[in-house]
């Protein structure tokens, strides 16, 4: 049997999703429902628009560098070894600096995880990110299926 995480049977695990690379840990199918759980490369100055999850919390664990979020009316910086917590109804956002990031994100309960797979194009597809910037209309499309509303612009 497999450990959660690996590859299973050939399944792609990596997908560049808007210019990250994310890799997939666990997921809700993989957890009863529970989590979804990715390693994310992030690269230089990304970083998604404000938007609120309606279904799961999302945490970000930051493994290199730093990433500066904003959650609600706050504003804040978060390096290694630190959590932030974004709970569903929360408007959030995040943006990386000039050396980009390394983070676990992790939903609960899982499946939002899916979209980078669904929005993604597979890893071994592509050396290097096939797409750099935010792609307004395939987030649009997508979260509907995702519960997700996207509520204002990205950080600068």
């Amino acid at each position: 049997m497999e450990s959660v995480g690996a590859s299973v049977n050939g399944t792609e695990r990596t997908f560049w999703w808007q210019g990250a690379l994310m890799t997939m840990k666990a997921s809700a199918d993989e957890t009863a429902g529970s989590i979804g759980l990715v390693e994310a490369r992030f690269p230089a100055h990304f970083g998604p628009p404000l938007h609120v999850h309606h279904r799961e919390d999302e945490a970000f664990y930051v493994l290199e560098e730093e990433i500066r979020f904003r959650r609600g009316d706050d504003e804040f910086v978060a390096g290694p070894g630190e959590l932030v917590f974004t709970p569903r109804e929360v408007p959030h956002t995040f943006r990386t600096g000039e050396r980009g990031a390394r983070a676990l994100v992790l939903v609960t309960p899982g499946g939002f995880e899916e979209m980078f797979v669904e929005g993604g194009v597979p890893g071994s597809a592509s050396e290097g990110p096939p797409q750099e910037e935010y792609d307004n209309g395939l987030l649009e499309q997508l979260s509907k299926k995702y519960a997700f509303d996207v509520v204002g612009p990205p950080l600068d």
